[in-house]
């Protein structure tokens, strides 16, 4: 994402000239590991804790995945092919109800964790677009 432009360019995108390893994402991703162990050691059992705030972002994704195969299926609906209710509207509802059930069930800690994680990432966002009158920048997932 630092070598795209999604991220600044100057720390994500830096590699180190002797590996040819980006050593500031290590680091970086080294201390918001240790500081977020024992963060969550200091609240309770680490393991669970870090399972939660995973699952957070996981159900949060498939609620969104799920939403999406509806409204393309049956919100858009395309008119080249016949429509399948319950393929296209019913299953994804119910899997989206499911997810955000369990969703809603999580932790409180994991709740709020990820909740000022998912703060900053559209706070990030929302500064990179201008207030969402731009587009975001996107990855170029092509081989270089």
């Amino acid at each position: 994402m630092g070598r795209d432009g999604v991220l600044p360019r100057s720390f994500f995108a830096h590699l180190s000239p002797k590996s040819n390893t980006p050593t500031y994402n290590i680091l970086l991703i080294g201390a918001v590991a240790y500081f977020g162990a024992i963060g969550l050691n200091y609240i309770g059992s680490a393991y669970e804790h870090a399972g939660e705030l995973l699952n957070f972002g996981a159900f949060l994704a498939f609620m969104g995945v799920n939403l999406s195969v509806f409204w393309h299926f049956t919100i858009l609906n395309r008119k080249e092919r016949r429509p399948r209710i319950f393929i296209d509207a019913v299953l994804p509802l119910l899997g989206f109800a499911f997810c955000g059930l369990i969703w809603l069930n999580l932790n409180i800690i994991a709740k709020i964790a990820g909740g000022i994680w998912f703060a900053i990432g559209l706070s990030y966002l929302c500064i990179t677009t201008r207030g969402f009158t731009r587009g975001p920048k996107t990855i170029d997932f092509t081989e270089s």
